[in-house]
């Protein structure tokens, strides 16, 4: 039997080395402990002479070179971003490269919170003059001049400018909400909606004008190399801070440095910087306006078992000839093919989403146990996935790990699990409608009732128009998981957002899971009051004219992609 042999670098925790001996020969020399990061292509090519698996945070592998002169058959990054890495080296040696997507994402949305807080209280002046020789009370008059010294801000009502709003920017927004901020948001990239259910997206020059406290928080990309140039930082309030835990690229160091030394600006927290480590001639440690940190954003325990967690198991999935869930470069796999950006955070975040959303079913009485189903369609260029429930896996057991990536023809491309019998029923609707993107079938009550009793449900009030598309008809029955129901489906379903399944509940539908959710919540209240006003006497329809004007808004919600 051959043994495995691993050279570990990077810091993880006892449990995950016990675990791994299980499997493997290792060799654990963590750079916190040794203080050796390896840059030289010939000594860290001698320390894997014999090594199968390299399990690396911040050691140099971007030279192709070094894959030349290795036999490396796993390459583990204990980062979310391993730039450290010349992945297309890798690849090309047919090397898988897994990492460890949002591990420190927390850990510096938390810190930002705290530099902010710092900031507006001066703490790090408080603190300097507090532990130095000349801080002295002899009288009343001094403790009152260190009072005005001292006196602070509040974060409440301010104006918080973000720069970067993708895993860390929304999480520093989240944990800012309580403080009744005002945002302003800078990202290209992000959709104008997913940012106005935060505040205002706005441009770059108008952030930096408007804002109280900026926090960065974007990629370090060329084009955002020198982003806060010299004409930006001088756009700033003179009473603005500006808090960075991104990139020592994005801003201009320099300009930074004259306007806090000359109180253009109120502050600065810096944890990057352009050259690394810092040390104690770092100009900014002689302003008492800063403050500076080592870059210790994610420098968390937390941060070392979350990464610790993810890599043991997709190497666990590697050794058991599976792919492991965060693989950059799926495509040295040739067992199995999956779009690249469905190996990453993105996928992770959509897999709890659908969880979630089933623990929503189940707590509010859509489900029990295992019945219904859930999925969401993923596009990735010209290539289509759908993210879908296992078949039998209790609603309240069941975890992200569960949920399965198949194909459109129902092939599964990663999990373990088979998928709910109803994928033909899915897979269908996605196949006919190119506007929806999620699908949520349930047995509700009222909606299972009007089903047996092969009933439709009619436009009885005008929310139901704008949210499901008019009259909600029944399908014809067809067994559970055939494809006579799945055809039955897509036959009545037509352009609209749900449907009623003869003895078989409901099918709602959207552009994204929250809007198949509420189109549910729609259909069944709709089916509750139609039932109960049936059991008194038949109900009044809305007027046709009313039910015309609402379409025209259930068109516009469609376009939108608000439902």
């Amino acid at each position: 039997m051959i043994i495995m042999k691993a050279f570990i670098t990077a810091s993880l925790t006892d449990k995950v080395l016990t675990e791994l001996k299980k499997h493997m020969e290792i060799v654990y020399e963590p750079w916190r402990d040794t203080g050796i990061i390896y840059f030289d292509v010939n000594e860290l090519a001698e320390k894997l002479e014999g090594i199968d698996i390299f399990i690396t945070e911040a050691d140099d592998l971007k030279k192709t070179e070094l894959f030349e002169k290795t036999n490396l058959k796993l390459l583990a990054s204990c980062r979310g971003d391993p730039f450290n890495i010349d992945l297309k080296a890798a690849t090309e040696k047919k090397i898988p490269v897994i990492n460890a997507p949002l591990r420190n994402v927390d850990a510096v949305a938390e810190l930002t919170i705290g530099f902010m807080l710092s900031l507006a209280r001066k703490l790090p002046k408080v603190e300097k003059i507090l532990h130095s020789k000349d801080f002295e009370v002899v009288d009343f008059e001094d403790w009152v001049e260190y009072l005005k010294k001292f006196q602070g801000i509040e974060i409440k009502g301010k104006t918080i400018g973000i720069i970067g709003f993708g895993q860390i920017g929304r999480r520093v927004a989240d944990r800012l909400k309580p403080f009744e901020v005002n945002f302003i948001i800078y990202d290209p990239y992000i959709s104008v909606e997913k940012i106005e259910e935060y505040g205002k997206k706005s441009e770059l020059d108008f952030l930096m004008r408007n804002s109280d406290f900026i926090t960065i928080h974007a990629m370090a990309t060329d084009d955002n190399d020198n982003l806060i140039n010299d004409d930006r930082i001088k756009m700033m309030k003179k009473t603005a801070y500006i808090i960075n835990l991104a990139k020592g690229s994005i801003i201009n160091y320099e300009a930074l440095h004259d306007a806090l030394k000359n109180k253009a600006i109120a502050g600065a927290a810096l944890d990057v910087f352009p050259m690394e480590p810092i040390d104690e001639d770092n100009e900014f440690l002689e302003l008492n306006n800063v403050i500076v940190s080592p870059h210790i954003g994610g420098n968390t325990l937390e941060v070392i078992e979350r990464q610790s967690e993810m890599l043991v198991e997709d190497i666990k999935a590697w050794l058991n000839n599976q792919t492991p869930k965060h693989c950059l470069n799926p495509e040295v796999f040739t067992h199995k093919k999956i779009a690249k950006s469905l190996i990453n955070g993105e996928i992770y975040d959509l897999k709890s989403k659908i969880v979630n959303t089933c623990k929503n079913l189940l707590k509010d009485g859509h489900v029990i146990g295992s019945a219904g189903n859930v999925s969401v369609r993923v596009k990735d260029q010209e290539k289509e996935f759908v993210l879908i429930t296992p078949s039998n896996v209790m609603y309240d057991e069941m975890k992200p790990e569960d949920i399965l990536i198949i194909d459109l023809e129902g092939k599964v491309i990663e999990g373990e699990r088979n998928p709910s019998v109803e994928k033909h029923l899915h897979l269908g609707v996605y196949k006919a409608r190119e506007d929806v993107n999620a699908i949520i079938h349930t047995h509700g009550i009222y909606s299972t009732i009007l089903s047996t009793l092969n009933l439709s449900l009619p436009p009885i009030f005008e929310e139901l128009v704008p949210y499901l598309g008019g009259e909600i008809i029944c399908a014809e029955y067809g067994e559970a998981g055939s494809a006579e129901l799945a055809e039955n489906v897509i036959k009545s379903l037509d352009e609209k957002n749900a449907l009623l399944l003869a003895n078989h509940g409901n099918l709602c539908c959207g552009s994204h899971l929250e809007g198949a959710y509420i189109v549910l919540e729609y259909l069944e209240r709709g089916a509750k009051i139609y039932y109960m006003a049936k059991l008194v006497k038949e109900p009044n329809l809305l007027p046709e004219e009313t039910v015309e004007f609402e379409k025209e808004i259930f068109e516009i919600f469609k376009e939108s992609k608000k439902i």
